[in-house]
């Protein structure tokens, strides 16, 4: 399951740099603790704090973390783009 995550995360961040983003894979962020999912969302959500906007993948839906991260993109009004 984790590897087929970091193959779409690695697809998004491509396609977001070939149209000249800056692309935050929060696969690829510094996560030295625990490994419980409270420590993850711990490093993700500051993270995406710093960024403009917000790319959903398409399962975002089935994911704890990514349902969370949508709904702090929502109320702190960042663009939030679709992959279809």
């Amino acid at each position: 399951m984790e590897e087929a995550a970091k193959v779409l995360f690695a697809q998004a961040v491509q396609q977001l740099r070939a149209a000249g983003k800056q692309p935050v894979n929060p696969m690829e962020l510094d996560h030295v603790h625990d490994g419980s999912w409270a420590s993850y969302m711990k490093v993700c959500i500051p993270a995406l704090c710093n960024c403009d906007a917000i790319y959903m993948l398409p399962n975002w839906k089935q994911s704890r973390g990514a349902n969370v991260e949508h709904s702090l993109a929502e109320k702190l009004g960042m663009t939030i783009y679709y992959e279809m």
